[in-house]
């Protein structure tokens, strides 16, 4: 049988083999990618629609929470199953439970039935794989939802309406000697302040891209150290790309204040201040509850003072008194104000001075003035002293009062003598100290009501602010007197300003037979002197007469009810908000009121010398004779009280606290059914 024969390959058809091989793997391995990737494709699919399902599931459920937690489990879930159709998926999983804002602890499961806020959707499956030979894992997708919660935001403000060119010029003084230095504002600027709002939900947005943060870290924006000037000048950026409301006229106003104020660059600019500490925003505050109105006259003012507290140079104000020879004002702030706080009602209910709380203030503000008295009160004291009133002793004091030195410091015969003998000065220091120690209006949230929305209602406790007045000496100078003062927060030391003071001073009398005599006295130094203006002089050593006041002024509490209906009566965030004022009753209207409380203070004497007999009247008539007290006040109160009114109750206006009256704004959006995807 013939075997068959073998025919060799040819070169070209070997080659052609191999290609086909080649070709093969590589279509098979395109194949595989393809297929990987439609299976990525797959996966990202089912990932999608899992979380898509997630975010509906928990949106649903928070909606309904405000029913029940059960009620808000079936209904997430049952939203999750109608938008997941007939893909796999595991049972989804619903929880209800607390959200806190806090991204290391932001969802407890387990938080009590009261505490219910948030819910929370878990969607897992495994989906279908294109390549059999690929391990199938599970997808998870979860959501957290948190239900609308009840939002209340409190403001308190200044009682100036409106700026005419009067108040323009005192502001420029005030707000320039809190910076330290002199403002040129017009007053129509400070009127457009006063009517232009900022929208702070477009503040905070710019002054997160100035600091560098990330947009809508507003915890951070709150919490960053950040300069005064920084802080005013993005208010102006911020008004120049459209956030601001009230009219374009006063819009522009308001920015050309600011501007002004910025490039005024005064040292008050610089120190570091947190935004937090003037407008506080509860942890957790969704970003609807910032998109109100924050005031551009607040923020300068509440910024200026929160900067004072850290500057030590601005203290100086420039405003002079009529019919004072002089008046030195200084002024710090102890607390700085807190204008507006914004957070959940239910949260501020439970510790209404805790850390969730709802609370605002006006500034704690210290005030030294030093007035330079006349000198015609002296004059009118001089005589009160011969006054009908102690006629029973009226030669005693004329004959006292009247001493000749050169005839008590006389001999009748040889003498070398040592003695005192008396230096009565009427108003020997005539500077009077006034401290006040003015502001600490508040008001917080206490209750709410949102049950039967669209009926609603706000608790408001609301103190008047109370005030410390201290008139008398406290210093050497005003210089001394403001170190004193501004050293601390604590309460001055205050002394006696001195209207009568029976001094004595030691003199040495030397005669001789042919009553050839020479006096001299002794000086600070134990030395002696011919000059008797050079002597020692002991204050007080024969008693006297001083003036000091210490008196505290009483605020008044009660809590305001802010309800709707009716219509506008309590106004959902980022309305204009519905304002309320406390008007005191007991507190003093005017410093010159409140002066008729200022205390006589009798001294006795503290020398054996000649002193002793002035001084005993004098306290005798201070024990005995009211009349005298009451003849010396008038004339205290008559001169002061006309001088003092119009400085404090400007500066007080001025700095945004007013002994009188607190007012305060509220608004409250309740939640409606409503949710907001949280993480």
């Amino acid at each position: 049988m013939p075997r068959p024969s073998i025919t060799a390959l040819s070169p070209s058809a070997r080659q052609q083999r191999g290609s086909i091989a080649i070709f093969a793997a590589l279509g098979l391995s395109l194949a595989v990618i393809l297929l990987s990737i439609a299976d990525m494709g797959f996966l990202y699919f089912y990932k999608r629609e899992y979380q898509k399902a997630a975010d509906l599931a928990a949106m649903a459920g928070a909606r309904s929470l405000h029913l029940s937690c059960n009620t808000a489990r079936t209904t997430g879930s049952t939203n999750a199953l109608q938008n997941l159709g007939n893909k796999r998926h595991n049972a989804p999983v619903i929880e209800c439970g607390h959200w806190d804002g806090r991204r290391d602890q932001a969802f407890d499961p387990t938080a009590a039935t009261e505490d219910l806020n948030a819910v929370r959707a878990t969607i897992s499956g495994v989906p279908p794989r294109f390549l059999p030979f690929i391990q199938s894992h599970t997808l998870t997708a979860s959501a957290i939802a948190i239900a609308n919660q009840p939002l209340a935001q409190l403001r308190i403000r200044s009682t100036l309406a409106t700026v005419n060119p009067g108040q323009g010029t005192v502001l420029n003084a005030v707000v320039g000697g809190l910076l330290g230095g002199s403002l040129n504002l017009s007053a129509g600027a400070w009127d457009g302040l006063v009517h232009t709002d900022l929208n702070l939900l477009n503040y905070l947005d710019a002054l997160a891209i100035n600091l560098g943060l990330s947009a809508g870290d507003y915890d951070s924006v709150l919490n960053t150290q950040v300069s005064v000037g920084t802080l005013l000048g993005v208010a102006a950026t911020a008004l120049q790309q459209g956030g601001g409301s009230g009219g374009t006229a006063n819009v522009n106003a308001a920015l050309l204040g600011l501007q002004n104020l910025v490039g005024a660059n005064l040292p008050g600019l610089q120190p570091l201040v947190r935004l937090g500490d003037l407008l506080n925003v509860q942890t957790g505050t969704p970003e609807s509850g910032l998109d109100v109105g924050l005031n551009l006259f607040q923020l300068v003012q509440g910024s200026v003072q929160l900067a004072n507290k850290n500057c030590v140079a601005c203290a100086n104000l420039p405003i002079n008194l009529p019919g004072v020879a002089g008046a030195n004002v200084r002024v710090r702030v102890i607390e700085s104000p807190q204008l507006s706080a914004i957070g959940n009602p239910e949260r501020a209910r439970l510790a209404p001075l805790g850390a969730d709380r709802i609370y605002v203030r006006t500034a704690q503000v210290r005030t030294l003035i030093s007035v330079d008295l006349p000198a015609s009160l002296g004059t009118t004291l001089n005589g009160l002293l011969n006054n009908s009133l102690v006629s029973a002793l009226t030669n005693t004091v004329n004959d006292l009062l009247s001493l000749n030195l050169a005839q008590v410091l006389s001999c009748l015969l040889a003498c070398d003598d040592t003695r005192e003998i008396i230096d009565i000065q009427v108003l020997p220091t005539p500077r009077l100290d006034i401290n006040i120690d003015a502001g600490g209006g508040r008001a917080y949230v206490n209750d709410y009501s949102c049950a039967n929305e669209p009926d609603k209602s706000l608790s408001v406790p609301t103190t008047t602010a109370a005030a410390e007045i201290r008139i008398g000496k406290m210093g050497t100078t005003a210089s001394d007197a403001a170190t004193k003062v501004f050293s601390s927060s604590s309460a001055p030391s205050v002394e006696p300003v001195p209207i009568l003071d029976i001094g004595t001073k030691t003199a040495h009398i030397k005669c001789t037979l042919l009553l050839l005599c020479t006096t001299t006295y002794q000086t600070a130094t134990g030395t002696w002197t011919s000059n008797i203006a050079l002597a020692k002089r002991n204050a007080f050593a024969g008693g006297g007469i001083g003036l000091k006041a210490d008196l505290p002024v009483a605020s008044t509490s009660t809590t305001q009810v802010y309800t709707q209906p009716p219509a506008g009566g309590l106004p959902k965030i980022g309305e204009a908000p519905a304002y309320k004022s406390v008007t005191s009753t007991n507190i003093v209207s005017s410093l010159r009121n409140t002066l008729l409380g200022l205390q006589l203070q009798f001294y006795r004497p503290t020398s054996s010398g000649l002193g002793n007999g002035l001084g005993n009247v004098v306290f005798l008539v201070g024990s005995v004779i009211n009349g005298l007290v009451s003849a010396v006040m008038t004339v205290v109160n008559g001169l002061l009280g006309p001088l003092l009114d119009p400085l404090v109750n400007l500066l007080l206006e001025q700095l945004g606290v007013d002994l009188n009256k607190v007012e305060v704004g509220a608004n409250l959006s309740c939640s409606g059914g409503g949710a907001s995807l949280v993480d």
